[in-house]
């Protein structure tokens, strides 16, 4: 059987604003993290961890002031390397993306990417409807124009328009920030649905434990630069008191297992789901 290699491999990344000045300061310290077809990864950081700078770097948007970041096994710094093929297979969601719409309609928009790749318009329109779909947009809405949407829709838009270019992997930096809880349901589901079915590793940056808990494999937990934790969700939330000590919280879930559990209840902490809590509880009381 065939040893499955990383699709994205940073070594020892490091970045530094500022050398030389009065202000230098170092963001990422020394991180090393695979990332494999498929994976589904959180990460988490308080602000100014360096989470943002650390995925910025990962399809070439920001050099490294030292380290090397390969793609395919291929240093994506190395003369010729070209960054443009690389940004359609890496795709960005920023934070906020909507306030990057520019075209006359949400078709043409969603659209960009995929015209320059240079697709025919056939393929374009069958990635714009699929995208639109993952996106939770209706069709009636691709005819009008970005501006006319609310909030939430352009945000899907936005999204819908880096899935359209079906990257390998898609990098989402806060999706959902300052949208209801209606909105940021449905965007998540959209961004897994879309993971299932195309196979493309997820990156999801998060201050929501509970949509970290929800929806990701693994979880990368950064700290002043550096990686402190990189583990599965359950391995990660179970370190509770390691996580409150560098200024995070842990999920609602967590936190009551965690009362449970100092009040002299036999729990398991490391659960994280409301699904496998639930089915605790009824066990305790049947006992």
């Amino acid at each position: 059987m065939d040893e499955i290699k990383p699709i994205l491999s940073a070594e020892n990344l490091v970045h530094t604003y500022g050398v030389g000045t009065p202000f230098e300061k170092t963001a990422v310290d020394g991180v090393s993290v695979d990332i494999f077809p498929n994976d589904y990864i959180g990460v988490i950081g308080h602000t100014g961890s360096g989470k943002s700078t650390f995925i910025q770097h990962l399809n070439g948007l920001i050099k490294p002031t030292g380290g090397t970041l390969r793609f395919q096994g291929e240093d994506i710094w190395q003369k010729g390397y070209d960054l443009k093929s690389l940004r359609f297979r890496v795709g960005m969601v920023f934070q906020y993306p909507e306030h990057q719409l520019f075209e006359e309609t949400v078709e043409k928009d969603i659209g960009f990417g995929p015209k320059n790749m240079g697709l025919s318009a056939e393929e374009i329109s069958e990635r714009v409807h699929a995208a639109a779909e993952f996106a939770g947009i209706p069709e009636k809405l691709l005819s009008k124009s970005p501006f006319d949407l609310s909030g939430g829709q352009k945000r899907r838009v936005a999204i819908a328009g880096i899935m359209a270019m079906r990257p390998e992997i898609i990098i989402l930096d806060e999706p959902t920030a300052g949208l209801d809880p209606k909105g940021r349901e449905e965007i998540l589901s959209g961004i897994k649905e879309y993971h299932e079915r195309e196979h493309a590793a997820v990156i999801l940056v998060s201050h929501s434990m509970e949509d970290i808990a929800r929806n990701a494999q693994k979880v990368m937990v950064m700290h002043r630069g550096k990686l402190e934790m990189f583990a599965p969700v359950r391995d990660v939330f179970r370190r509770a008191d390691r996580l409150r000590e560098i200024g995070l919280d842990v999920p609602q879930i967590t936190g009551i297992l965690l009362r449970l559990k100092e009040q002299g209840y036999d729990v398991d902490s490391s659960l994280y789901s409301v699904d496998e809590v639930a089915e605790l509880i009824l066990h305790m009381r049947n006992k």
